[in-house]
């Protein structure tokens, strides 16, 4: 279906005559001397494609609204080709990143002058949100418990772990003899009751560990590890080396894609393993990227913690094997070279979709109430300065994700959880099969 003259028209005025990549501004009409015509250099270009099949055309944007000016870009054959050719590079939230920077420049160059042009120092001052790469925990276990263990290996222990029980995850340490866990471990259903003789187990307030500095490195041990347990059920694999998660190809020598929710979408998709291919030959080269993130807890006030989300990349010669070191330090470097804040807000967002689910929060549970709950709603601080100049500014709509009937009802059970442990005087008894 054609695009509508009043679409075109719409996408020409806004454009300026001009390609709308970054750094190209190049003139879409070049002069011609009798009997020729000018000549037509700009192609308009779809940013989510007409067809499903086209580039970045798998998209729920219905049909209807994919020839209309919201979706198009004017852009120079060369890049409009350079687009199309690498919809995995070229996204779609980019090229509307692309689009809403071009038109920015467009009408501040060519529009009346509203001091964005003017030397910071003359500008007007405005408080402005800026986005952090940390999510707040909300709730932290309360207890710790610990035992006295014979065991010198960690393997020994997990060789002798119980089944877990509903989704629960089992993190522990070995410590001075002892061994510690967020599970209750006078729980004889428990993953530890095996290592536990006759209930013999303490139990030890959170807020104190944190307080004395040994201790709270344990803590903080122990939060980290529950990560493991998080990203291992997300199907993520380990870089022990560079202390990262990455994803791993679903077959060997197969890319991998990833259906998430971008900032300013409902659905998209993005590839997460991939080999790079020459521009030139379109031929594989001899390594391939893997979507990977570097998580870690951080404690950032007496009770106030938060989770770090730190993009990455993990690099491999086939999809599987390793590269060596002295090849990976380049080709990240490049890569990351070419992220600009706002890309780099995307892959957080990315991430954090991923490890939710979509939803609200991360619970990492332990047993009845002991949980980890962390918010997906990105922390945030106010800054009042001149701000940035118009054309960098990219708004998103997906700042949180709201609660549903089931996300509520999810919270609930945590709640009801907290208030039987509340009022459970002897813990010792707990969990007790004759009592239940």
């Amino acid at each position: 279906m054609a695009i509508p003259l009043r679409e075109q028209r719409i996408l020409l005025q806004k454009s300026g005559n001009r390609c709308a990549f970054p750094r190209c501004q190049r003139v879409l009409t070049a002069e011609a001397s009798l009997p020729d015509r000018p000549a037509v250099l700009g192609e308009i270009a779809h940013i989510v494609a007409e067809s499903p099949d086209g580039p970045r055309g798998a998209s729920p944007l219905p049909a209807a609204e994919r020839n209309r000016y919201e979706n198009l870009i004017l852009l120079c054959n060369q890049h409009h080709q350079l687009v199309d050719s690498q919809p995995q590079t070229y996204i779609v939230e980019r090229l509307l990143a692309m689009k809403e920077d071009h038109e920015r420049w467009v009408k501040k160059t060519l529009g009346p002058t509203d001091g964005a042009d003017w030397p910071a120092e003359m500008r007007p001052m405005m408080a402005e949100t800026v986005y952090s790469t940390l999510l707040p925990v909300e709730r932290l276990p309360r207890y710790v418990y610990g035992v006295a263990c014979s065991l010198m290996h960690e393997r020994d222990v997990t060789a002798r772990l119980r089944p877990l029980r509903n989704g629960e995850m089992a993190p522990f340490i070995l410590r001075a003899g002892m061994l510690f866990t967020f599970q209750n471990l006078n729980d004889s259903r428990g993953p530890f009751s095996d290592l536990v003789p006759g209930r013999s187990a303490e139990r030890y307030e959170t807020i104190e560990w944190c307080d004395d500095s040994d201790r709270l490195a344990w803590f903080m041990t122990l939060m980290n590890r529950a990560l493991n347990k998080l990203t291992g059920r997300r199907g993520l694999m380990l870089d022990r080396a560079h202390g990262r998660y990455y994803f791993r190809p679903n077959e060997p020598g197969q890319e991998s894609v990833i259906r998430y929710r971008p900032l300013n979408q409902r659905l998209a998709s993005r590839k997460v393993v991939w080999q790079p291919r020459s521009k030139r030959t379109g031929e594989g080269r001899g390594y391939w990227y893997h979507r990977a993130v570097s998580l870690r807890f951080l404690r950032i006030g007496p009770s106030d913690w938060c989770l770090s989300v730190r993009p990455e990349l993990h690099v491999t010669l086939d999809g599987v094997r390793p590269a060596p070191s002295g090849e990976i330090g380049g080709k990240v470097t490049r890569k990351k070279s070419r992220m600009f804040n706002y890309d780099l807000l995307s892959e957080v967002n990315f991430w954090r979709d991923y490890l939710s689910d979509r939803r609200p929060r991360i619970i990492l549970p332990f047993g009845p109430g002991q949980h980890i709950v962390i918010s997906t709603t990105l922390m945030i601080g106010t800054v009042t300065w001149p701000g940035i100049p118009e054309e960098h500014a990219k708004p998103f709509k997906n700042v949180r994700y709201v609660d549903d009937m089931f996300s509520w009802a999810e919270v609930a059970g945590l709640d009801a959880a907290e208030g039987e442990r509340d009022e459970d005087e002897d813990w010792n008894e707990y969990g007790d099969p004759e009592e239940q």
